[in-house]
């Protein structure tokens, strides 16, 4: 199958009749990391299930419309999952989901870290926790500021389409600190750079003395809709701090898109364990 890695069941730490609704679970699984319609004999070889527990199991998702099936033998997503999907996105809250994620980039860096988002053509700031140290930037959720001179905003620009970046760019682009970027050209070279090495730096741009590393946080559709930042006073955080802490602040934009329904290429078509050969064997029970 050229569109699908193989994906097989490890029921060891699974018993009883939950090891069946593990086995549904994992043919929707496979369905949804699907980029086609897959055959009775793509999913019994992908999961490894055993064909009459594999044909059972799909029959029961389709009655449950779970599953469709079309005309041609060919099983997709069904119309429960849409349902289920979006009373997900209906009650997803990224600022209650990211605040433990903040809170351990604090504990970690021992300095400040914010979550903003876009709104209307400024960053406001919708979680921070603050660094627990005397000298810190102000942490204030509801707070405002430029994008262009923030590693936030900067982040949210450089993930933009190119008509929502010039619509938000119409302007003079004001000078906060002597390091500001107030040349239209020179910011987009700066947000092809941001695009390319994964999150922004801000060099002193929106407040004296205060620098900033920030990554894009995506929602379930891939696009950008936050960034995660951790800010400290300058002169304890060097560019090798910010280098430093750059793998991490990314990492943790990245658990935070996960949280909210994203998943990578790669993600979705391993979400499930690689187990042993030997288990499939044993898959055989009831369903």
């Amino acid at each position: 199958m050229d569109d699908m890695s193989e994906s097989r069941l490890d029921l060891s730490s699974i018993s009883g009749s939950a090891k069946g609704l593990v086995k549904g679970v994992a043919i929707v699984d496979l369905l949804a990391a699907s980029t086609r319609p897959l055959r009775q004999t793509d999913i019994v070889g992908a999961t490894g299930l055993p064909h009459a527990t594999a044909v059972r199991l799909v029959d029961v998702l389709v009655e449950l419309e779970m599953v469709r099936v079309d005309s041609r033998g060919l099983y997709s997503l069904g119309p429960r999952v849409a349902g289920w999907g979006q009373a997900f996105l209906d009650g997803l809250d990224i600022s209650r989901l990211a605040f433990d994620l903040i809170e351990g980039l604090v504990e970690e860096t021992n300095e400040t870290s914010f979550m903003g988002i876009l709104d209307r053509n400024q960053v406001l700031y919708v979680a921070a926790v603050s660094s627990p140290q005397p000298v810190r930037p102000v942490s204030r959720v509801g707070h405002r500021n430029p994008l262009h001179c923030t590693g936030i905003g900067k982040t949210l620009l450089a993930y933009s389409s190119d008509e929502k970046r010039d619509a938000l760019l119409q302007g003079e682009l004001i000078r906060r600190t002597p390091n500001t970027i107030t040349d239209k050209t020179e910011l987009l070279a700066e947000l092809d750079v941001i695009r390319e090495r994964g999150y922004a730096i801000d060099e002193i741009e929106n407040e004296e003395g205060v620098r900033c590393v920030a990554a894009p946080v995506r929602d379930h559709l891939g696009e950008v809709v936050a960034a995660i930042s951790v800010s400290a006073p300058a002169y304890r955080f060097s560019h090798e701090d910010v280098e430093r802490f750059a793998p991490r602040v990314v990492a943790t934009a990245m658990e935070l898109s996960f949280r909210a329904g994203y998943r990578t290429p790669t993600s979705a078509a391993t979400a499930a364990p690689q187990p042993p050969a030997a288990l499939a064997a044993q898959q055989e029970g009831t369903i």
